[in-house]
C-alpha cells in the first residue's frame, strides 16, 4: 500500500524538488565562512579573525581599488583614467570606506565557485557580506572600485553594470578621466 503512489508520493516528489532546489542554491551561493574584520589594509584587502580563531587576508573577488602609491598603478589599467595622482587619491578614499564600513564588524565571507579559494599570495578569495550587504558591490556601485575583468566570477555581469552606471555618472575615480 503506501509506496510511491497517492498522497505518500506527492509529498515524496516535493521533497526531492526542494532538496534539488537547495542544492542548486548552495553551489550558487559558495563556501561560506564568518568572522569579525580585524583589520583593513586598503579597499580590496581585509583581514579576518574567523569563528574558529584564525586570521585570515582576505582579497575581496571581482573587485579592484586604486593602489595607496603610484608605483602600484599602469596606465590604463582603469579604463585609459591616466591621472594617477587622482587615482591614488581614490585609493585611500577608498580604504577609509572600507574602515567605516568594515572595521570591527561580523562578516561573512562567500567563496565564488569560479575562484580558485586562494590567490597567487596565499589570500583568501571572498565577498564580503556585512548585515546582508555585498559590500564588493558597494564598492564598485560607488566608483571606488573597477571590476576586475581579468579573471571569471559569478557576479561579474551584476559588477560591470554598476560600472557602467558609475562611470555614466562620473562616481568616484570615474571622475578622474
Amino acid at each position: 500500500m503506501g509506496g510511491l503512489s497517492g498522497r505518500g508520493g506527492s509529498g515524496l516528489s516535493l521533497l526531492i524538488a526542494l532538496l534539488v532546489l537547495a542544492s542548486a542554491c548552495i553551489g550558487q551561493r559558495g563556501e561560506e565562512l564568518t568572522g569579525v574584520i580585524i583589520k583593513v589594509v586598503d579597499g580590496d584587502t581585509v583581514y579576518v579573525r574567523l569563528d574558529n580563531g584564525t586570521v585570515e587576508k582576505v582579497r575581496l573577488v571581482g573587485v579592484d581599488t586604486p593602489e595607496l602609491e603610484p608605483a602600484g598603478m599602469y596606465p590604463g589599467e582603469y579604463d585609459g583614467i591616466k591621472n594617477i595622482t587622482c587615482l591614488v587619491e581614490w585609493g585611500f578614499r577608498a580604504k577609509e570606506f572600507a574602515e567605516e564600513w568594515l572595521e570591527g564588524k561580523r562578516v561573512i565571507l562567500v567563496l565564488d565557485p569560479l575562484q580558485p579559494k586562494r590567490d597567487r599570495y596565499g589570500r583568501l578569495l571572498a565577498y564580503v557580506y556585512v548585515d546582508g550587504v555585498d559590500f564588493n558591490a558597494e564598492l564598485v556601485k560607488r566608483g571606488l572600485a573597477r571590476v576586475y575583468v581579468e579573471g571569471s566570477f559569478e557576479k561579474k555581469g551584476e559588477y560591470l553594470r554598476y560600472q557602467r552606471e558609475a562611470v555614466k555618472r562620473e562616481l568616484g575615480l570615474w571622475a578622474c578621466g
